[in-house]
């Protein structure tokens, strides 16, 4: 025939619709090799079309057995082709919730271009060709299809859209984490809601919209990485925290919600907030994520006017930090009531460590007090600047203290910061039986990103201000740091710590602890007693004892390794031997204030002479086979210095 197409197959192939990816579909291509065949058997023949529609007697017949009536189960879905191949969990997941579609939304329709849909009939259409063609680029590379990748982020999806009110979902939070299920565990853990399907959607159209790769809705991704995200879920979704969930949780709802008129700039502002929110609050247990999820819910209606909002609502419970709520509502007053603040607000969110946490700034700069007394849209211009400017001055001190990883690391002497700090004040911070000086990781209950949150620590945060106050940036800071330790009537313990950086050091989790009525302190290894431990004004004496200006002053006697211990009953000490005949070992404790030297009796047996010099000369006194000397702090060098002075006596071996 004039016209005629010579294949089947090129007539397909050449269609708008058909997709270069089927080329790789062994059942497609098993397909249009038999169309071709056809085409070539019966070209020449005419009237095969009217014989296929001829209802009294076909050429061909089928039967049809509605899957619905017998349950659906998974095992009946069986590909018939020549593979014989079982459905995927996504092949599965789709045909069955494609049913559940139409009760959810019995008479809505949605639109593909100038057609209206059904809604369970748009989302087979576009899980056909758009969002395959859009999970098509995130295939797996060894097998070609993007089954596993398309159930995981459905999967997260499915958790990011719970309704933290149903309590049955309560106790299944922590599955998330757990291999991504079947139909039925979806089904059955309640996660195939209207919330679940309407964030579905949304999120696939909008991030199909570029037709291959993810088109990001966000202008930035400072707050909120699209393609990060989208490919740790696909990938490995158990590795996604709680806190990342409730990200996404809001991002998802805000697309959701907005569906109809997305503005970028609203879009940005209410991931800001929701940033710092979850940067800023503790979110590793179900129940936190499901308490920050309600108040998202709170949050949502507002979320296209979120700064007007904040700026007007009263302090309320929210699931998330409540000083960090309060941080924000007090931002979003000065965002809108003054422009000028946008800039030094931003940048100082964008600091590596404070991620979005910057209240203590306000607090030092003066911010907080004044907007305590006056309300913020009321204040005049000048003023705004000026607390922008002493704002500005404490974001500068805070850079120079702290980088990206937490706390900097000065050239000099180590623990600098720590120690100028003790020096200004006790800032340790309670951490159960122990105090601790402050650790890195945001995450830490010590951190020093929590101390900086104020709360139970504001009155040890003012320390802080007086350090940074004493401080000039235009000059090198070490010399001030040295000036500052050089502090003078400090209790004891700070004194010890301030002027010396070994025992910081020695504390491997930066911990140490006194015990109740004890005078002793005492530095640890882990965070234990039953652990390595030594004491800190025995330690401190150690290290005075190694210094090149004792050692000669200390012969004949040799200061040996200190002697930490790994339990309670026994206290840790200096080591002393007498490097003389007869040889002897000497410790010196801590106890009740001050320090015990002590050594064996039976040592001396052979040399009586020394043991009277000790007892008649030296001030030691016998006691239960040991010869004792009790000397306060401040005199032991010289008591040592002495006795070594007369132990020179004795013959050297």
């Amino acid at each position: 025939m004039p016209g005629q197409q010579p294949s089947v197959r090129k007539l397909l192939e050449n269609q708008h619709w058909f997709y270069l990816r089927w080329r790789l579909d062994p059942t497609i291509q098993s397909a249009l090799t038999m169309l071709d065949a056809i085409h070539e058997r019966f070209k020449g023949h005419e009237g095969l079309f009217d014989r296929l529609l001829n209802k009294e007697q076909p050429a061909i017949t089928f039967q049809m057995l509605p899957l619905e009536h017998f349950g659906l189960s998974d095992d009946l879905y069986i590909k018939m082709n020549a593979r014989g191949k079982p459905l995927t969990d996504f092949e599965t997941f789709k045909a069955r919730f494609e049913q559940l579609l139409k009760g959810f939304y019995p008479s809505e329709e949605r639109r593909i271009g100038d057609t209206s849909l059904p809604v369970h009939d748009f989302f087979s259409r576009q899980m056909d060709t758009r969002w395959a063609d859009f999970f098509w680029s995130y295939r797996t590379p060894s097998t070609t299809v993007f089954d596993n990748a398309a159930m995981n982020l459905f999967w997260i999806v499915a958790w990011s859209s719970i309704d933290p009110d149903n309590r049955e979902t309560e106790t299944s939070v922590t599955r998330y984490r757990q291999a991504v299920g079947s139909y039925s565990e979806f089904y059955d853990l309640g996660l195939l809601t209207r919330s679940f399907t309407d964030n579905l959607i949304c999120l696939l159209e909008a991030w199909s919209a570029d037709g291959g790769r993810l088109d990001p809705q966000l202008p930035e991704t400072c707050y909120f990485d699209e393609a990060a995200f989208f490919s740790k879920a696909c990938k490995s979704p158990e590795t996604i925290q709680y806190s990342e969930l409730v990200l996404f949780s809001a991002f998802v709802s805000y697309l959701s919600i907005n569906e109809d008129g997305l503005d970028a700039v609203e879009f940005q502002e209410w991931m800001r907030v929701v940033h710092n929110l979850v940067q800023n609050s503790d979110i590793e247990r179900p129940n936190e994520y499901e308490r920050c999820l309600g108040g998202l819910g709170k949050l949502l209606p507002h979320s296209r006017q979120i700064l007007q909002y904040l700026a007007k609502m009263e302090l309320e419970p929210l699931g998330f930090s409540r000083d960090q709520v309060r941080e924000e509502i007090l931002k979003s007053k000065l965002l809108l009531a003054h422009p000028d603040w946008r800039e030094h607000i931003l940048d100082a969110e964008a600091h590596g460590y404070l991620r979005g946490q910057i209240g203590f700034l306000f607090e030092f700069s003066g911010v907080s007090a004044l907007a305590e007394d006056q309300a913020v849209e009321k204040w005049k211009p000048e003023v705004h600047s000026q607390l922008q400017h002493k704002f500005n001055e404490y974001f500068d001190k805070a850079k120079v203290t702290f980088n990206e990883n937490g706390l900097t690391t000065l050239s000099g002497a180590a623990h600098q910061w720590e120690r100028s700090l003790l020096a200004i004040g006790n800032y340790f911070t309670q951490l159960r039986s122990n105090r601790s000086f402050l650790t890195n990781p945001a995450s830490n209950p010590d951190s020093w990103k929590r101390f900086l949150r104020g709360g139970a620590n504001a009155s040890q945060l003012l320390h802080l201000k007086t350090l940074w106050d004493r401080l000039d940036l235009s000059v090198d800071l070490e010399p001030q740091l040295a000036a500052i330790r050089d502090a003078s009537d400090l209790e004891p313990w700070r004194a010890a710590m301030v002027a010396h950086p070994q025992p910081m050091a020695y504390c491997g989790e930066h911990q140490i602890r006194r015990e109740a009525g004890a005078q002793g302190i005492y530095l640890l290894k882990r965070r234990q007693m039953n652990g390595a431990h030594a004491e800190l004004f025995s330690y401190v004496l150690h290290h005075q004892l190694s210094e090149e200006r004792c050692k000669d002053r200390l012969a004949p006697l040799k200061l040996e390794q200190y002697v930490s211990v790994a339990m309670t009953d026994m206290e840790p000490y200096v080591h002393l031997t007498l490097q003389a005949s007869p040889t002897a070992d000497f410790w010196i404790e801590t106890a009740d204030g001050c320090f015990w030297i002590c050594v064996s009796q039976a040592e001396f047996e052979d040399a009586l002479d020394v043991t009277e010099d000790l007892i008649e000369d030296l001030g030691f006194t016998p006691n239960d086979g040991e010869l004792q000397q009790e000397v306060p702090r401040d005199e032991i060098l010289d008591t040592l210095f002495r006795i070594a002075d007369r132990l020179k006596k004795v013959k050297t071996t």
